[in-house]
Order: C-alpha cells, then structure tokens, then sequence
C-alpha cells in the first residue's frame, strides 16, 4: 500500500509539467524579459541569464502569440513497470484538462474549467480541489500568466554555478510573495533551462519534486524539451512528448465530467 500510494503522489504532481515547454518553462522564461534592469531585489547576473534563455527559445512575441496548446506523449514509471499515455490542454487564462492513462492504474484525469478545479482516479474517484490543491492547476492553465514576472516574485537571485545532473549550470532562486522558494538551473553551454526544484501541493500532501527538462526540439513551431523526468522521493516519472498543437483546442474539451458536475450540484444545493 505505501508503494501504491507514492506512485498515485508522483502522478497527482504530473499536472505541473505535463505541459511541455512554454507553459513551463518558456514561459517562466519569458515572463521576466520584463525585468530589464537590476533592482535591490532582482540582480544583474539573474536577468541576463534568463534573458539569454527567451532568446534561446524564440524571443517574447512567439510566446505571447500562444492562446492555447495541446501536447501528446508518453509516461512511464519505471519502479512500478507501469507506462501509458498523456494528454494536456490549456487555454488562457483558466481552462486546463489533463489525462494520464496507465496500464493496470486507470485513467487520472485534472482539470479546470475556468471557476471548478477538480480531479479523477481510481483511488480518490471525483473530487473537488480545494485551494491549497487547485493553485498549481490554476497557473498551469494561464499561459500568460508570468509574462508579468515582477507581480509573481518578489525576489530572484542568481546563486552562481553548480553541476546539476552531471551538467555545469547557473542557479537561480526565487522567492513568489508568500515566500514560498523555488530553485531553477540554467546549462552554461546553452543557455536553456535544464532543471528545476519546486515544492507542490498534492492530494498526498506536501511534496518535494526535482524536475529535469531534457531533448530540446522544435514541436509546432516552437523549441521545447520533448523529455520531462520528474523525481519524487525514489520515485521517477518520465515523460516524453511527441506532438505539440498550438492555438487549434476545442473549448468543449474543458467541460465539467458528469461526476464532477453532481459533486459540484450537491454542494451548491441549498
């Protein structure tokens, strides 16, 4: 059972990333082109970096261009011997769906259909989010919503260089307003993201995750990491993405499910 419940952890924590790329990390990226000189809480060094990333990956009008994406992919966690299939959508700024199929674990489903955060799996059946769960939803589902990177952080610093996953990087912290922390890396080589450490919110409680972000491509026009490995505790999710679509969802594809909308009903009846 403690087995079994670590995965269902590691795949409840999927939805952060399952959104290759730009709504990750293109657009953390890019959000902070507009810090464009050093203050007393963002420094030099930080924001040249990050600037040499956006650069890397297009520039600020490519990713303000994108009013919706779906990506396909597979997920395989590799201690569990399980593999299937994901699918993410997100359209600005509050819709999102996300749906993880494993074999032998059901489907998982996520999703926000611009005011109810919910979720599905064989464990928990439908749910509600409250709001401790629903944020990280939330910001998945606005793909804009770090263009305005100083109202996100209040502090970014540039914490000098490391080795992550055996590759020379830059680190970079960052402090949001509830003085939550989160640590990002940065390859010297290349000047893209390589990694990032962030702590999520999840049915399961508090978790620590490690994020790699790996295999740079161009999918639908705009360059991205098609492999994703996320580590929580011993546990390792890999997903690697195959097809990006921007600008071409369906909204229908944010509808509540049928579940979801009797829970919701039962709970607003009088």
């Amino acid at each position: 059972m403690k087995i079994k419940r670590s995965i269902h952890s590691a795949i409840a924590a999927v939805s952060l990333i399952a959104l290759s790329g730009v709504a990750v990390q293109s657009l953390n990226s890019t959000a902070q082109a507009s810090i464009t000189v050093a203050d007393d809480n963002h420094d030099a060094k930080a924001i040249k970096i990050i600037n040499s990333m956006i650069e890397a990956l297009g520039g600020r009008e490519s990713i303000e261009s994108i009013e919706s994406m779906k990506s396909t992919g597979t997920i395989s966690i590799p201690m569990a011997g399980l593999s299937g299939s994901v699918e993410s959508y997100a359209m600005t700024p509050d819709k999102f769906f996300l749906k993880i199929d494993l074999a032998a674990m059901g489907q998982t489903l996520q999703g926000l259909n611009g005011t109810t955060a919910w979720s599905s799996d064989a464990m928990n059946g439908p749910r509600i989010l409250p709001p401790e769960e629903a944020g990280d939803i939330i910001e998945q589902a606005d793909l804009h919503l770090r263009l305005n990177y100083e109202e996100d952080y209040k502090m970014i610093k540039f914490e000098g260089e490391t080795v992550f996953e055996s590759e020379k990087a830059y680190k970079l912290k960052l402090t949001d307003h509830d003085d939550v922390e989160s640590t990002e890396y940065y390859s010297i080589e290349s000047g893209l993201q390589i990694g990032s450490e962030i702590v999520a919110n999840t049915a399961m409680g508090v978790t620590n995750i490690t994020v790699l972000m790996q295999d740079y491509k161009d999918l639908g026009g705009h360059i991205q990491p098609t492999k994703i490995v996320q580590k929580v505790g011993p546990t390792q999710i890999i997903i690697e993405i195959s097809d990006v679509e921007y600008n071409k969802v369906d909204e229908s594809v944010f509808e509540l499910p049928a579940a979801v909308k009797a829970l919701l009903d039962a709970k607003q009846a009088p």
